[in-house]
């Protein structure tokens, strides 16, 4: 399993158009929000959806000023090799560098 952790910055008025696009993305939960418009989110892997493609798209969602990665895990499950079974264009930055 993978998963990642942003903060977003968005203006605290357009909360709940930001939290309805972004969770309309596979693997995607909104979190706890700042009164001055931090956002937590926390992105997981999808079946068909690189994460790498997902980061990209929540980049471009109209609400999203900016945002921080402030966490990634890149889990192994039992008996799965990091990379090896993943298609080519799946796998994630951090499972290549283990390989």
């Amino acid at each position: 399993m993978n998963i990642v952790s942003l903060v977003l910055r968005i203006k605290p008025e357009t909360r709940a158009e930001a939290e309805a696009a972004l969770t309309a993305f596979p693997g995607v939960e909104c979190h706890g929000m700042s009164d001055d418009g931090k956002l937590v989110v926390t992105v997981e892997d999808a079946e068909g959806a690189a994460m790498s493609d997902t980061l990209i798209a929540l980049h471009r969602v109209p609400q999203v000023l900016a945002a921080t990665l402030a966490y990634e895990h890149c889990g192994v499950e039992d008996g799965d090799s990091p990379v090896s079974n993943q298609p080519e264009a799946l796998k994630s930055p951090c499972e290549e560098a283990q390989s």
